[in-house]
């Protein structure tokens, strides 16, 4: 342990204001949720029917603010790996308006975490501290309790699952509140999965742009290193009936899965062709 500079001193025990439900079906109102969704952070994974339906009896009865409820369930360690299930959920109520999808894309695709904003007191105002004196010095360290203000504004980091970020991908292109331009950069500036989320999501929007700009995402997807991207353009180039295109691109992946999907494509045209 990193002994600290003399009259430095040490938190070392903090004390909540108040109690939080233990679980969060027994949240009785939305800032109850995003309390317990702040500072419960060991909490093992949870049906995601359970987040949308906690969301659905809150906001439904008229609790405030849906889009933090929307923000911290989505970006949630228990929803981890179903956050497109949360997420579409949530969508489907119909609770949220498209002011709050667009904050919703822009936070998931623009920002590296999500930053969100909290009073302290919600992790506790009380503190113990310990002065452990100058460096080498034998003497007991000397306890002090702290109060500050539980009104202190504090911060909780939030990851951004990829699957959330494909769908913000999607969500402001089909909105035109980004260009491809603006997200295909994005997602070179990130991590590999979650550029490939990103372009992915993109893609998936590329029947409502324009076909330039449909043609741009689709070819960056093409020569994307991560496979995802990559299967979402042959899947959309299928769609638009490139069949000869696509198994020219396919057999040539440097993916297994990739190649086999195309011979299996090949496969299956081939059999059609053999019932017209």
């Amino acid at each position: 342990m990193t002994r600290p500079a003399p009259g430095i001193e040490c938190p070392a025990v903090h004390s909540p204001d108040a109690e939080t439900p233990a679980d969060i079906v027994d949240v009785p109102d939305a800032p109850g949720l995003w309390r317990l969704l702040v500072t419960d952070t060991w909490s093992r994974e949870t049906a995601p029917t359970i987040a949308i339906e906690v969301f659905r009896r809150l906001h439904d009865a008229g609790q405030p603010d849906p889009y933090d409820s929307a923000l911290l369930l989505c970006t949630d360690w228990r929803w981890q790996r179903t956050s497109a299930r949360v997420l579409a959920g949530i969508i489907d109520t119909g609770i949220l308006d498209q002011t709050d999808l667009d904050r919703l894309a822009e936070e998931w695709l623009c920002s590296d975490k999500v930053t969100y904003r909290h009073p302290l007191g919600w992790i506790g105002s009380t503190f113990t501290e310990f002065d452990l004196g100058p460096p080498g010095s034998r003497r007991a360290p000397r306890p002090r309790t702290v109060h500050l203000d539980p009104n202190t504004p504090a911060t909780a980091e939030r990851h951004i699952w990829p699957p959330l970020r494909k769908w913000a991908a999607q969500h402001l292109l089909t909105r035109n509140r980004a260009t491809p331009a603006d997200v295909l950069g994005r997602a070179r500036a990130l991590p590999a999965h979650d550029g490939a989320a990103v372009v992915t999501g993109a893609v998936h929007a590329a029947d409502q742009l324009h076909p330039e700009q449909a043609r741009t995402v689709v070819d960056a997807a093409l020569s994307w290193g991560h496979k995802a991207p990559r299967k979402a353009a042959l899947e959309h180039l299928t769609a638009r009936g490139e069949h000869d295109r696509v198994l020219a691109i396919a057999a040539n992946d440097s993916d297994a899965s990739i190649r086999a999907w195309g011979r299996k494509q090949s496969t299956d045209a081939i059999q059609s062709s053999l019932f017209d």
